[in-house]
């Protein structure tokens, strides 16, 4: 490539940003200029690199193979060019780690692994999010599925283990266990087949709910419904630790279920290039403990 069809910096620049976000408008808005200036920018970078980034179907734009192949470069490169600027600029001030996190698991599980992490990070702020923004790169994030993010480096923290319980009051007191509900949880209007996974290893559990059954649009007012003695809920135990320690919530049968899906600690290829990052990585994992 020759120097006079070098692409320029603003054109990288907007690229990375656009590539990141998926949107033009939303890169307009980060870099403070026009949307139809960051389109030329675009258009600029694509006549120069002679191939093209995005396909552009009516509003939307999707980076294509050779765009991502790309991006993925030329965001690590302005990554490494913003922290060598923070370290100059801010070297006596606090600079921040960001953790992308599930709600649920973020405030029932990860908070209480916390503990250490002033002692461990006394220079980095933590910031921890449950949803993704396009403007900030993620140190790290909690993954969950069946199977974890392709192209990152990962560890399985532990899959879910899905158990009955209910407060000690009912499970004390069976015929007001028989008199509750079946507690479900379900999310935009499907049901979780928690209970139907449950009563397929447990099928004839003396005890349960004859109640109108009732249904929780998260799995937190599902807890906090059967803590208040409402009926019995199967959720899934890395959630309710707490609970089971303090006994606000009694586990009422043995039978777990297991998997299918569980929580992954991820970092990704463009942030193992960060110390601070890595750092943070493995201590997490070591604080985690043992996968499950």
């Amino acid at each position: 490539m020759s120097s006079k069809n070098s692409p320029s910096l603003t054109s990288l620049r907007a690229f990375s940003v656009a590539g990141n976000c998926l949107s033009v408008t939303g890169a307009a808005q980060q870099l403070g200029v026009t949307q139809s200036a960051v389109s030329r920018q675009i258009k600029a970078l694509e006549d120069s690199l002679e191939f093209k980034l995005f396909d552009r179907i009516g509003n939307s734009i999707n980076l294509t193979a050779e765009g991502q192949a790309f991006h993925r470069k030329v965001f690590t490169i302005f990554g490494l060019l913003e922290d060598a600027t923070n370290d100059a600029t801010n070297s006596f001030a606090r600079q921040k780690i960001n953790l992308l996190a599930p709600p649920t698991l973020a405030a029932r599980w990860l908070t209480r692994r916390l503990r250490d992490y002033p002692q461990s990070f006394a220079e980095f702020e933590l910031a921890v999010h449950t949803e993704p923004w396009p403007n900030i790169r993620m140190d790290c994030v909690i993954h969950f599925g069946r199977h974890p993010s392709k192209d990152s480096e990962h560890v399985k923290l532990f899959l879910e283990q899905h158990v009955a319980v209910c407060s000690r009051d009912l499970f004390e007191n069976r015929c007001a266990m028989r008199a509750s509900s079946l507690l479900h949880v379900f999310d935009k209007g499907v049901s979780f087949p928690l209970w139907k996974d449950w009563l397929t290893l447990e099928p004839n559990y003396p005890d349960l709910p004859t109640g109108p059954s009732m249904e929780f649009s998260s799995l937190e007012l599902a807890i906090q419904a059967a803590k208040n003695s409402v009926g019995v809920a199967v959720v899934d135990r890395n959630m309710i630790e707490y609970e089971l320690e303090a006994g606000s919530l009694v586990q009422i049968s043995p039978t777990t279920v297991t998997g299918p899906n569980g929580y992954w600690l991820e970092i990704s290829k463009e942030q193992r290039v960060k110390k601070n990052s890595v750092q943070f990585f493995r201590w997490l994992k070591s604080v985690a403990g043992p996968p499950m």
